[in-house]
């Protein structure tokens, strides 16, 4: 569940959230469920965020940093992704069907399994699990 505060706070100044999780970089931030739909999160720290099941359709994540972030069942149709820090972030069963400018390099460092839907032309990276009839 996510923490209200958490969301209001990133949805209201990203430098401010910046700045908080600079003071106490052992948190992680609670926003599974969250819906962030066409929120402007340039440059956002997110790493290991929790972001299980979030709405970010349309989110401007441009240089944002998703190390370690859990993003299992996100929906991130549409969302622009240029310069976003993926490694070590968990995409199983997330919609980047439509997501923006996602290249394969940032899937290289990923978790993810068949359920993760991709953008045309970018192929499950050889690491993540297959379905049993692929294997």
């Amino acid at each position: 569940m996510a923490n209200l505060e958490h969301i209001e706070l990133l949805r209201a100044d990203v430098d401010g959230w910046n700045r908080w999780r600079a003071e106490d970089p052992a948190l992680e931030p609670h926003l599974a469920g969250a819906d962030l739909y066409g929120a402007d999160l340039a440059l956002a720290d997110l790493s290991r965020a929790d972001l299980r099941h979030a709405n970010l359709t349309l989110a401007n994540l441009k240089g944002a940093d998703l190390r370690g972030a859990d993003l299992r069942g996100a929906n991130l149709i549409g969302a622009r992704l240029i310069g976003v820090d993926l490694a070590g972030a968990d995409v199983s069963g997330a919609d980047l069907s439509t997501a923006e400018d996602l290249t394969l390099e940032q899937f290289e460092e990923t978790i993810g399994d068949e359920f993760t839907r991709l953008p045309d032309g970018v192929a499950l990276p050889e690491r993540w699990s297959r379905p049993l009839d692929a294997r």
